[in-house]
């Protein structure tokens, strides 16, 4: 029997208290500039066997976003094909907002989940106990991650066309704030001459609709909803507005968790390959098992494909690089809140190229 995603909150003293952590430990760290460092070429699950299964599997307490992470719920959504998963560890999912996900890392409560690329940097930044070991959404020219659109009459087109208007977004410290601001740096306005809007994804389509915002994000569900009834276009997409390709949403693992169970690690990471290579080869026949496994809604199913896969969920590091310099070109990040790329990886465990 497929169990539905069970849905934590964290309570509002809770999220008070991880905010009042968080402004703690930046205050304390002082500024940290990002630092050139060698790579490191080791890979330690060369040196784990996974010949022969623990007498019971590790428990991987997994904190998702509940969007874009369709390979990863094929682990769980068919378990049958990835033996590590009840063998070597069980992986246990549960759906949190973004701020109670970082709010379970610090209380000990989940071991590894999704993560966007700029709440990474700001959660290595404060001295969370997290790094990346693979790219689960990756910004590139093959992504349908969803679109920058406006309404057909409107009279707004790309980014040069956005001083003064109002464009709709996820809220501060999101990536869909940065591809904003790249996107009106490289049309040769300053960032701060736009009108910022954030409101929740399912809000974008109506308030475009009734006037409200000039410009909406919408992602790839909401999209393909919002074109079917018609009269919008689309305007921008991420890699149109950074031009730089970059993962979106990541994995991270706790260390302690990886230096406790590095068998179990690396036969979810074995796992989770093969569920990107599956997904890659057999895409549409899988939709069936995500929609039963409550992970999948049909109509996000019929969203189109997703696309932004990198190649067996390695994280280019030279992209993530150059993605944080244009952060802090863009006005997103100040140049002392940045963290050098190799640093927000799990040395020796990250899948990397």
């Amino acid at each position: 029997m497929i169990r539905s995603l069970p849905i934590h909150r964290c309570s509002r003293g809770a999220r008070i208290a991880s905010a009042r952590l968080v402004i703690a430990l930046v205050a304390a760290a002082g500024p940290i500039f990002a630092s050139a460092q060698a790579p490191s070429a080791k890979d330690e699950c060369a040196n784990v066997d996974l010949a022969a299964a623990p007498a019971q599997p590790v428990p991987i307490r997994y904190g998702l976003t509940g969007g874009g992470e369709e390979p990863l719920a094929l682990l769980w959504a068919d378990k049958a094909s990835y033996p590590g998963n009840g063998r070597f560890y069980s992986l246990e999912p549960q759906k949190y907002a973004s701020n109670d996900r970082m709010t379970a890392v610090q209380a000990g409560q989940i071991d590894a989940g999704s993560i966007s690329l700029t709440a990474l940097i700001t959660g290595v930044r404060v001295g969370l106990d997290l790094r990346a070991v693979a790219s689960i959404v990756e910004t590139s020219d093959q992504d349908n991650q969803g679109a920058f659109v406006s309404l057909i009459d409107g009279g707004v087109g790309d980014a040069a066309q956005w001083k003064n208007k109002r464009i709709g977004y996820y809220g501060p410290n999101t990536i869909s704030e940065y591809w904003v601001k790249s996107a009106l740096r490289r049309a040769g306005l300053n960032p701060a001459e736009a009108r910022y809007v954030s409101l929740p994804p399912p809000a974008q389509e109506q308030a475009l609709r009734n006037h409200q915002i000039d410009v909406a994000w919408l992602s790839r569900q909401f999209l393909a909803k919002a074109e079917k009834t018609g009269g919008v276009k689309v305007v921008l997409r991420p890699m149109q507005a950074t031009a730089q390709a970059h993962p979106s949403t990541l994995v991270f693992f706790t260390r302690q968790f990886v230096n406790a169970h590095p068998h179990a690690y690396c036969a979810w990471r074995r796992d989770y390959q093969k569920a990107l290579e599956n997904w890659r080869a057999g895409r549409d026949g899988l939709y069936a098992k995500l929609i039963a496994a409550k992970y999948l809604t049909p109509a996000a199913a019929d969203a189109g494909p997703d696309g932004g896969r990198a190649e067996g969920g390695r994280i280019n590091v030279r992209d993530v690089q150059a993605t944080i310099e244009d952060m802090v070109g863009a006005g997103f990040l100040p140049a002392a809140r940045t963290v050098a790329a190799e640093d927000l990886l799990m040395k020796g465990y990250a899948l990397r190229k």
